[in-house]
């Protein structure tokens, strides 16, 4: 049984709240990092819910890498107006929390 899954969970759907911003955004003007902080971290929440599956003994660290790229999105796509910005940014906000609980 996997010790992990609130937070595998959270990161799966942070990935997604970023896709899903990321292709809304494609043909949008930003005055800051949204969408660009949307690849950072879909990568980071998809290699995040991995190794939290495995067990990997990197997953504190790797969380910690996540939960900084979500809070760096949250702040970012939290400064739009647009539903799936702000979709995005509690996704990344829930995402940070659960990954900080586990990288402590």
């Amino acid at each position: 049984m996997n010790k992990h899954p609130s937070c595998i969970e959270a990161c799966q759907k942070c990935a997604t709240a970023c896709e899903i911003c990321l292709n809304a955004m494609i043909d949008q003007r930003s005055d800051n990092d949204c969408p660009r902080c949307c690849r950072e971290c879909i990568d980071l929440c998809l290699l995040c819910a991995q190794a939290g599956a495995r067990e990997s003994r990197f997953l504190a660290a790797i969380c910690h890498l996540c939960a900084d790229a979500c809070e760096w999105c949250a702040e970012q796509c939290g400064a739009h107006a647009h539903d799936h910005c702000r979709k995005c940014a509690e996704a990344c906000r829930a995402c940070a929390k659960e990954c900080r609980e586990m990288s402590a």
